[in-house]
């Protein structure tokens, strides 16, 4: 079973959609084919941004989703002296306790939509991360 760190726009893109890849992933996560893992950051981003941009019927549903899939929460307490300063080079600050928090929990890949900063950044090939970084499109042809 694959094992895989969720960014924050994962969870609002299903909450936004029925459809659709990132949807795809919690309905794959409800049934146990996949382990979600994901951070206490990226959960307190996406339910700003649900509330903010979707409203209150939308948040319920991520509740319930978090509910029913049970993701592991990666604790960000304990950073390996030197990982923040390292990611810095290569992602902006704000991104750090999203890529800290794959890198710390083990993962098989690394899903999200974020194109600029994950998907797009060529640098982050020089950390040789331990787990691929994909759309829910390609984890989904990779791994289904």
């Amino acid at each position: 079973m694959s094992k895989a760190f969720l960014d924050a726009n994962i969870f609002f893109a299903a909450a936004k959609s029925h459809f659709g890849g990132s949807y795809f992933i919690l309905e794959l996560a409800k049934k146990r084919r996949i382990t979600v893992v994901t951070s206490a950051h990226a959960l307190a981003e996406v339910e700003r941004n649900i509330e903010k941009k979707l409203g209150g019927e939308a948040l319920n549903e991520h509740y319930e989703n978090l509910l029913e899939i049970r993701p592991k929460i990666q604790s960000l307490e304990m950073l390996p002296l030197g990982l923040e300063e390292k990611l810095k080079a290569y992602i902006p600050e704000k991104d750090i306790p999203i890529l800290a928090g794959a890198i710390l929990s083990e993962v098989d890949c690394f899903i999200t939509l974020d194109k600029k900063h994950f998907l797009g950044n060529k640098n982050l090939s020089k950390l040789n991360l331990p787990f691929a970084i994909l759309t829910p499109g390609s984890f989904i042809q990779r791994y289904f």
